[in-house]
């Protein structure tokens, strides 16, 4: 019998962070088990629903990408212009080296995940 995967939370708070400090860049926000709990998501940072990170609401674009455990979460912050065009191309933004890469990411996010265990 297989188990389930335990994916790690998702910290919107950082990506929301980290993307307004790279405004056009695409930032990985996190991981989902699933693509449609990623679009679910994606559409809570375009709208701000839910995530007041990623407030006020259209200044966000967000993407699912499918991988092989899951979905991918990348969200890219608009500053003055929140529409689609003003992004960069998104296979360009995360090539360019300027997002934080996966490994880093869940790094930071186990370091967090003990942080809460320790509360």
């Amino acid at each position: 019998m297989s188990r389930l995967k335990i994916s790690p939370r998702v910290d919107h708070q950082h990506a929301a962070q980290q993307a307004r400090e790279m405004p056009g860049q695409w930032v990985l926000a996190g991981s989902y088990g699933s693509r449609a709990s990623a679009m679910s998501a994606a559409l809570q940072v375009r709208t701000g629903e839910r995530v007041a990170a990623y407030r006020p609401a259209g200044t966000f674009q967000a993407r699912a990408e499918v991988t092989q455990g899951g979905a991918d979460l990348w969200v890219c912050y608009h500053a003055d212009q929140p529409d689609e065009t003003t992004g960069r191309d998104f296979h360009a933004s995360i090539t360019s080296g300027l997002t934080e890469s996966f490994a880093a990411f869940s790094r930071r996010l186990d370091a967090a995940d003990t942080t809460r265990r320790a509360l």
